[in-house]
């Protein structure tokens, strides 16, 4: 599967396109895996727990030169996980339509809103979690992103996951149980907004920051959809890191992440 949502069994067998994002295949050390990012204002690339590049970039193709010339630099052999922005991979919900013949039409009206509740370019791949049939849940990546990234890799690329999924994943306790819950992620350029009653998604939205704080960002975000601050967790991506740095564990090019348990971390992050 190329992606973990909150329950752990999230599905791509919607996918309209099989070649797409990638699952993730055992049997590497970690220590011969590189950990990448990538997206329209950042790149980093770490080995061995340990930061190589930290790039401030400008735009897809100066994203993917940054993320080519570390790869020229890894040992040969190594393998290599790559973490994409909000920028780059979306998640969004799909409308309740009536009329909808089942399963195999959930695809196509997937593709044909991926625009206008996206904002990327038409044809870019979409994937449905399998977890969750009303309302649908999609993904979609930028198709030339997600063409760079395959080139760049090529057999050694064992993943492409959105950040925001590896989020998710590292949240301990998770971000979704009983009642409205929800985690914000915020990397580099965008603050992905995952809300949920329960086990049941109601939000899945991003908002582009624009220098702006992440917390500020969010704040607006959730007045609009009259949700409580206290009940989302908000993880941030450390802008300001540098090569040779550790990576930060359990989520790779993060801020420490706070624990729902935590009653100080919202007034840490109005501060």
């Amino acid at each position: 599967m190329w992606w973990v949502g909150k329950r752990g069994t999230g599905s791509s067998r919607d996918s309209r396109d099989s070649r797409g994002l990638r699952g993730l295949r055992g049997g590497h050390a970690a220590s011969r895996t590189a950990i990448a990012y990538a997206s329209d204002g950042a790149v980093r690339l770490a080995l061995g727990g340990v930061t190589q590049v930290a790039s401030v970039v400008d735009g897809r193709e100066a994203a993917l030169a940054a993320l080519a010339a570390g790869l020229r630099e890894l040992p040969r052999g190594t393998r290599l996980r790559i973490a994409v922005g909000g920028a780059v991979c979306r998640p969004f919900l799909l409308p309740e339509i009536d009329g909808a013949a089942g399963d195999a039409e959930w695809p196509a009206i997937a593709a044909a809103l991926v625009e206008d509740a996206t904002g990327l370019p038409p044809g870019s791949p979409v994937w449905l979690d399998g977890g969750q049939t009303s309302p649908r849940l999609a993904v979609a990546i930028d198709a030339a992103w997600l063409r760079g990234i395959e080139a760049l890799g090529g057999r050694a690329l064992d993943s492409i996951k959105p950040w925001w999924a590896l989020a998710i994943d590292a949240s301990t306790p998770s971000p979704f149980s009983a009642g409205l819950h929800g985690l914000a992620v915020a990397d580099s350029e965008m603050l992905v907004l995952l809300l949920a009653d329960g086990e049941r998604y109601r939000v899945a939205q991003t908002y582009p920051l624009e220098g702006e704080a992440p917390q500020a960002v969010l704040s607006r975000a959730l007045v609009t959809h009259d949700w409580p601050d206290e009940a989302v967790r908000l993880i941030e991506f450390d802008a300001g890191a540098l090569p040779g740095q550790p990576v930060s564990d359990p989520l790779p090019f993060s801020k420490a992440i706070p624990r729902a348990s935590d009653p100080s971390s919202s007034k840490e992050r109005a501060a």
